[in-house]
């Protein structure tokens, strides 16, 4: 094999991505991207497993196929990617946020490390990939202030002034293993087959406290802490089907079963000078989950896409205002999302008629209830892919405006502008020159 200068440059500057990379995963912390109050409950806002691309498309991706990213969305999809290809992704994230109650109005900025995904040839119709996607975000900082008058106070004028705190941080990270196979591969339909395992570790911190300053009571102050190990699987297949000279169909449909976590947890409660601490370690599940979803693809430059996900969280039990192991308190997440892909032409003088637009749409409800009252996200995305001088390499960016709505009208509701700035890293690097 003679490896060129090409060859030698693409390696380099693969190398130097992974220790930007590495630079930024060092302390990863998912709660740098969100200052939801509603993270307060559960495990906090789950994330996605989405790279920029895929965002921008509406976070759909299960009937998804394309040679230019790693699509954690359906493991399924990585056969779509050559065996000549090295494929290294990472991306960033920056969230403008608002929330909003009762004529009220609050505003925060979050950034932070998003996500990075590896994919590797393996040999003929195999495939595979390893990626690190945050699995759940916990940040929030909220309190208040009150006066109430002491009925039976020793002077009649008695007034209890206090304060109420909460803060919390930290979520669960997930780092996922998936393999990829083509069993049939014929003239006019393909199918491929793929599995993903993914180990969920992190930890989260919640924190309140009453600070009295004046009346007849103490102050106190709660920790509530708890770690969470396990494991889960995806299971994914796509069926292509050739329509004519460049135009298929493909169908895709995941599959997640309901898995174990172990979680162990620790509660510190202070009232005065008396300080009680209970730990307890129990065991949760990571719901059942599938999906299903059908893409249409024209000459490698238009791609129409649509699915339906359903997650079973209804049947997983989750925690109580102590930690403690608690039934019926998450409601089941349905998501519909819609994305479009358009590149005007594959090659061209004229550098934007290169690029590929992204757009999307989908509804997503949320495995939080809260006082009987269950949210609903509406979002909206764009984004455009910017190939580098060789074609292969992108440079991607999106934008995604989401409104969360709670069922009750007094409730809390939220505003989030989202970015993304992502790389993609596609470059030839298994291939060999023969002098004859």
């Amino acid at each position: 094999m003679i490896i060129n200068k090409k060859e030698v440059s693409c390696l380099v500057a693969f190398c130097l991505a992974i220790l930007c990379t590495a630079g930024f995963a060092q302390n990863l912390n998912p709660s740098n991207l969100t200052s939801s109050p509603y993270t307060r409950y559960g495990f906090g806002k789950l994330g996605t497993v989405g790279n920029t691309s895929t965002r921008a498309m509406g976070d759909a991706g299960i009937a998804l196929r394309s040679n230019l990213y790693t699509n954690l969305y359906n493991p399924a999809s990585l056969t779509a990617i050559d065996t000549l290809t090295l494929l290294f992704d990472t991306g960033l994230d920056a969230e403008w946020f608002s929330v909003s109650e009762n004529g009220s109005h609050e505003y925060d900025w979050n950034a932070g490390f998003s996500y990075m995904t590896f994919h590797f040839p393996l040999w003929n119709r195999f495939a595979g990939s390893i990626a690190y996607t945050p699995y759940s975000m916990v940040g929030y900082e909220y309190g208040n202030e009150s006066k109430e008058a002491i009925g039976n106070a020793l002077t009649s004028n008695d007034t209890l002034v206090y304060s109420n705190s909460y803060s919390g941080n930290g979520g669960l990270q997930h780092f996922q293993l998936s393999l990829a196979w083509e069993p049939l591969k014929a003239r006019t339909q393909t199918l491929n087959l793929g599995a993903s395992i993914g180990y969920i570790c992190g930890t989260v911190e919640h924190a309140g406290s009453m600070y009295v300053s004046s009346g007849q009571s103490n102050s106190t102050y709660s920790g509530r802490n708890f770690t969470v190990k396990g494991f889960d699987v995806l299971l994914g297949a796509q069926y292509t089907h050739l329509l004519g000279p460049s135009r298929n169909l493909v169908f895709g449909a995941t599959f997640a079963p309901r898995t174990p976590l172990s979680v162990h947890s620790d509660v510190t409660k202070v009232s005065g000078s008396d300080t009680v601490s209970t730990s307890s370690k129990i065991t949760l599940y990571a719901p059942l989950k599938f999906g299903a979803g059908v893409s249409y693809q024209y000459d490698r430059r238009l791609t129409l896409t649509g699915e339906y996900s359903f997650e079973n969280w209804s049947k997983v039990a989750g925690f109580d205002a102590n930690l403690n192991k608690a039934d019926d308190v998450y409601q089941n997440i349905s998501k519909v999302a819609f994305g479009a892909e358009y590149r005007p032409k594959t090659y061209a003088q004229n550098y934007f008629q290169t690029c590929l637009y992204r757009m999307g749409a989908s509804i997503k409800s949320s495995y939080i209830e809260t006082y009987g009252s269950q949210n609903t996200e509406y979002s909206v995305s764009c984004g455009i892919g910017m190939p580098t001088l060789n074609k292969r390499s992108v440079f991607n960016f999106s934008v995604a405006y989401t409104h969360l709505q709670p069922s009750k009208s007094h409730m809390l509701s939220e505003n989030y502008l989202h970015f993304t700035v992502g790389i993609t890293f596609n470059e030839m690097m298994f291939y060999r020159s023969r002098l004859f």
